[in-house]
């Protein structure tokens, strides 16, 4: 019966460990000092940063068209480049500055964020023209 007893106990400690008031935290926002490197660039320096993340994920562009910042997701920060074949891609980078490219038209199947068009993407100063 002693045993039952300490078993019972231990049911009603675990019981209780969720009845507590839960307070609301915000999110962590981690620092990516590459990300704020690359939006304090000009726009043709950011292109170029943009079109050598896409080369040294083994993607093709011959130039860079146009770029803009779209949003934070993750920890990462993610833009759209867009190349003269009228391919989309979306980067994401880091905060260690490890990079991922991904085509944009896979995004919705690879559950990722949906590109938007580099001209609707936020901050007018990060996009450019061709």
């Amino acid at each position: 019966m002693r045993r039952g007893a300490g078993a019972a106990f231990i049911l009603f400690l675990v019981a209780g460990c969720d009845s507590a008031p839960r307070e609301a935290t915000a999110p962590i926002k981690i620092v990516n000092p590459y990300h704020d490197q690359l939006k304090a660039l000009p726009a043709d320096l950011q292109r170029l940063g943009l079109m050598r993340a896409i080369r040294d994920n083994g993607k093709r562009c011959r130039r860079v068209e146009e770029v803009g910042y779209q949003e934070d997701y993750g920890q990462m920060a993610m833009w759209v480049a867009r190349c003269p074949d009228g391919r989309n891609w979306g980067i994401f980078i880091a905060p260690n500055g490890d990079t991922q490219v991904r085509d944009c038209v896979e995004m919705r199947e690879l559950r990722l964020p949906q590109c938007r068009p580099t001209s609707e993407t936020t901050g007018a100063a990060e996009r450019t023209k061709s």
